[in-house]
């Protein structure tokens, strides 16, 4: 009953603002942001609008809509306009921007525009775990996403295997797709520095020396942080067996999953991941996409999957987990086992193979290639460089 409330309330709404539509025209040079559902400052729209700030600081009008834009003032330091989520403001801009770049599922109360540029971004790249069409769901649920993945006119993908299993088999796209990779994987890629390390270390309280594990599970329909019986105490001592060093751990939630009880260090409130990804390492997961951002450093990532068979029967996954070539445990035994037995070399050759065998798009370069389209669609000249 509450999804087919919310399709009825999105239809209205949609009808609604149509009706204004023919009094808001769009503004050829306004582009706006959303990142998790105006929840952030993060992931893939963050890079392209930083790389689109430097590219053209002045010529385009840039704004991001946000729940608590009050968080988020700096912002306006750098010319941004902050638009409060929900606000006549916030719904305005979306409807005269030229360009809207989002990461997630689109707002199915807005309707769609002729002329304007729909980025979609996703928050994940690699192909592991089922989304959209793929998924087991109920003919309203399905019928909402299919709903919000409307409009789109413009992918961007880290892989051919994310191109034809999410975007088109999973989104239904038949459109565009820029194949570069992740925007938010360029620092990845391309490495953030020594002093800009030292500063991301500094800002999460880790000790000259000390090496860091990041523990950060995907997320699950109820919503609820839980540790799933991880051993922190056994984790850290084969982590210190194995790759020696002093090791301090810490938790990173899924930004839609609510706070719960985890006895780890939480930084689920750090803003953008990617510098915690930087600065790991190691990565223990389960079935987060952050995996295949951590591949790229060819860094350890290990797989703690208790629940492998609900997750599977409930969610589904495009191959096998089995396959992908990060050491996989069922249980904190396991998961010491595959610490203490671990074989970098091997590791290394697995996951170029892996990258080989999805088609990696990664090109170190998507925050600039991303802003130069929009600067394209928006017909404005570049006034700078990104490197």
């Amino acid at each position: 009953m509450k999804e087919l409330l919310q399709l009825i309330m999105a239809f209205c709404s949609r009808c609604a603002l149509r009706l204004c539509l023919p009094f808001l025209k769009i503004k050829t040079d306004r582009v706006l942001f959303q990142s998790y559902r105006e929840k952030k400052y993060a992931c893939n729209p963050r890079y392209i609008c930083e790389a689109l700030m430097d590219l053209c600081p002045n010529g385009v009008e840039v704004a991001w809509s946000f729940r608590e834009p009050e968080r988020f003032s700096f912002l306006k330091e750098r010319g941004i306009r902050v638009l409060k989520a929900g606000s006549w403001e916030a719904i305005r801009y979306a409807l005269t921007a030229k360009v809207v770049c989002v990461n997630t599922y689109y707002k199915p109360t807005l309707p769609r525009r002729k002329g304007q540029v729909q980025l979609r971004t996703w928050h994940g790249g690699g192909a592991y775990k089922k989304v959209a069409e793929m998924e087991q769901l109920s003919a309203l649920k399905r019928l909402s996403i299919r709903t919000q993945l409307s409009g789109a006119t413009l992918y961007l993908s880290s892989s051919r295997a994310f191109t034809e299993q999410t975007i088109r088999a999973s989104f239904g796209y038949r459109g565009e797709v820029l194949e570069i990779g992740m925007p938010r994987n360029d620092m990845l890629i391309n490495g953030v520095g020594e002093e800009k390390a030292e500063e991301i270390r500094a800002s999460v309280g880790l000790k000259e020396g000390q090496r860091f594990a990041l523990y950060a599970p995907t997320y699950r329909d109820d919503l609820k942080a839980d540790g799933h019986g991880l051993d922190c105490a056994r984790l850290k001592s084969a982590l210190e067996k194995r790759f020696g060093g002093e090791w301090a751990l810490a938790y990173r939630g899924h930004v839609f999953v609510k706070g719960g009880d985890v006895p780890l260090t939480d930084l689920s409130d750090y803003e953008d991941m990617q510098p915690l990804l930087a600065v790991a390492d190691v990565l223990i997961t389960d079935y987060s996409s952050s995996m295949w951002d951590m591949s790229l450093r060819f860094k350890p990532v290990f797989l703690y999957c208790p629940d492998l068979d609900t997750y599977d029967a409930g969610r589904g996954f495009y191959t096998p987990v089995g396959t992908w070539p990060y050491p996989l445990a069922r249980d904190n035994g396991s998961l010491e086992r595959n610490i203490l037995n671990f074989d970098e070399d091997d590791y290394v050759r697995r996951v170029q193979a892996h990258h080989a065998a999805l088609g990696i798009c990664e090109s170190g370069k998507a925050s600039r290639l991303a802003a130069e389209r929009i600067l394209a669609e928006t017909k404005v000249k570049s006034a700078g460089n990104v490197l």
